[in-house]
């Protein structure tokens, strides 16, 4: 315990807050921070309460480490964000520090330090940290906030930890209380879900508890089913080129990752997407419905090699989601050609119209999709022979 007191004083940032609250202020580190730090891990965001003055208090932090301060209306904290992606959170302490640990959410973040008292943990976090368990505090804080009862399934995906017994009846017996979140809640933290390394064992034991179809719009049935076909996605994109993994961690939208989004797609089929209680921002809504419509039929044929490039069109830049979600990784390759095709084809619209004597509408854009495709299909190599087909093409 003695180590992890000293790496948190030799944090500069720490110094300093403590350094500025010594005379005036009480200020406690609490949370995520010192969960991370017992579990040997770095962690980028620090979140403190100070009895007194917050709005004081964090201009005097921020002219000491720098950073844009933020209020945070919603929440009723002050946020530092620095360089590097690291961000300073302060709360208010309106009362006992232990009534504030009293009304989190789990034991593992009811844990607070401060230079003079050391670490206090009331509620055995430490312990359940190294048990690698989830636990409420008590059933009234998750009355107060349902959004805890989906976060107890958010960290158990991303820690890879069990939920106690106790903490998993409680979710039973208010699993319809999540109703009461707002959808941009529940997105938020459904997508910290699916963006964990591996969430299939928390989404199996949140809809066994009952708590996915609260605010998914999807039979009990049809959920399992679409669990259990995020290991036919983890297993395709094992083989995929390993640039393309890279990219699977980047953001798509709303924070949600790429592979993230094909887990939410493929978990999303069979629901009326409306009926959902999240949130979408307009990128993640189109992309999902382009992939439902065209994986809705019996897909096969969409790969056939006289079809391939119609699918393509129509996928567009989810051509990659639906190869994936159909177990089709092996035509990712063709994807890709198809996109470079699709942004330049062979000819420019200029120049088909100045062969063609076609001003635009309709039948130029027909023109320039064929043009597209019989490049695609290897027929056409060159602005010659594309030229040739053209006049051809005008003279019957």
């Amino acid at each position: 315990m003695l180590d992890i007191e000293r790496k948190i004083i030799s944090n500069r940032i720490n110094t300093k807050v403590f350094s500025a609250g010594a005379e005036v202020y009480e200020v406690y580190i609490v949370g995520g921070y010192l969960r991370d730090m017992l579990q040997g891990k770095i962690s980028k965001d620090i979140d403190y309460v100070v009895r007194g003055d917050i709005n004081a208090f964090t201009n005097v932090i921020s002219t000491a480490v720098g950073g844009k301060v933020v209020e945070l209306k919603e929440e009723h904290m002050i946020r530092i964000v620095l360089r590097g992606g690291i961000t300073l959170d302060f709360a208010r302490l309106k009362g006992k520090l232990e009534d504030d640990l009293a009304g989190r959410d789990f034991t593992i973040n009811a844990i607070a330090w401060s230079p003079e008292t050391g670490i206090i943990d009331p509620y055995n976090g430490i312990d359940d940290i190294r048990a690698g368990k989830i636990k409420g505090i008590c059933e009234d804080n998750f009355k107060k906030d349902p959004l805890r009862l989906l976060r107890a399934y958010r960290f158990a995906a991303e820690l890879g930890w069990g939920i106690d017994g106790r903490t998993r009846r409680i979710v039973k017996c208010l699993n319809r209380d999540i109703q009461r979140s707002a959808p941009e809640r529940i997105t938020l933290e459904f997508f910290k879900l699916l963006n964990s390394e591996d969430p299939k064992n928390a989404l199996k034991m949140a809809l066994r508890d009952g708590l996915l179809t609260g605010f998914l719009s999807i039979s009990h049935r049809k959920l399992q089913d679409n669990i259990k076909a995020l290991s036919i996605i983890d297993s395709t994109l094992q083989g995929i080129p390993e640039r393309l993994k890279i990219a699977l961690k980047e953001p798509f939208s709303q924070g949600l990752t790429l592979k993230g989004l094909l887990r939410l797609e493929s978990l999303l089929m069979g629901s009326m997407l409306n009926k959902n209680r999240l949130k979408l921002s307009r990128a993640i809504m189109e992309r999902v419905k382009v992939v439902h419509k065209l994986l809705s039929g019996k897909y096969k044929c969409l790969f056939n090699k006289n079809k391939i490039f119609n699918t393509f069109a129509k996928a567009k830049g989810a051509a990659f989601d639906i190869l994936v979600l159909s177990g089709k990784a092996g035509l990712i390759n063709e994807a890709e050609r198809f996109l470079k095709i699709w942004k330049r084809g062979i000819m420019t619209s200029e120049e088909i119209m100045a062969i063609t004597g076609i001003k635009g509408g309709p039948k130029l854009g027909s023109l320039i999709n064929e043009l597209k495709r019989l490049q695609f299909e290897g027929r056409l190599n060159t602005k010659k022979e594309a030229a040739e087909w053209l006049k051809y093409h005008q003279q019957i």
